[in-house]
């Protein structure tokens, strides 16, 4: 939760690298950075700091989160009380059976999956390589993709894998050569 309070409040993570080793490592051992603006009280730093505590012995509870100064607002707003608000459901087994009604093909599920590991839900049948690039000497308006003939990559007839599989192993460099009009 420390987390997700941190970014909603700074519009970033508190911890960030590519790798992810190098993140775990950066949440262990790093102390939170609090960026300059937005301006915040300090309250709500202690709040946050209290939140992301490396040792969870000393974290902050969600009873304690629930009384914090910060959230509310100096004692003058209370969360109610659970009690109050929270009841114990029961789930019987025909509510557990009649839960799901549908189970879309595999195929569906395949094609979710990869849209959620590529972490877009662009158009996933759209060839990413049909993108319009601009050309770096081109004067603004042109488009590399509104040229008459655009390269086409192809393997040289000598390198291509014959099936005695004499050619480039898999993860070598082929040689290409740009020499074919785009039809």
């Amino acid at each position: 939760m420390g987390i997700t309070l941190y970014c909603f409040v700074f519009g970033k993570c508190p911890f960030i690298d590519e790798y992810i080793l190098a993140l775990h490592n950066k949440i262990k051992t790093k102390p939170v950075d609090f960026p300059e603006t937005p301006n915040i009280s300090e309250e709500l730093r202690t709040l946050i700091l209290r939140m992301l505590d490396k040792n969870p012995d000393n974290r902050i509870t969600i009873p304690e989160i629930k009384m914090d100064e910060w959230v509310t607002q100096g004692g003058t707003d209370p969360l109610p009380l659970e009690e109050e608000h929270c009841s114990m459901v029961e789930v019987t087994e025909e509510d557990i059976q009649n839960s799901v009604k549908f189970v879309p093909s595999l195929s569906a599920v395949i094609l979710v999956k990869a849209m959620l590991r590529k972490r877009s839900f662009s158009n996933p049948f759209e060839c990413p390589s049909r993108r319009e690039e601009r050309s770096m000497s081109a004067p603004g308006s042109l488009l590399m993709d509104s040229w008459p003939f655009r390269p086409s990559l192809k393997l040289h007839p000598s390198r291509r894998k014959s099936s005695a599989g004499d050619g480039p192993r898999e993860g070598e460099l082929e040689d290409l050569h740009e020499d074919e009009p785009f039809s």
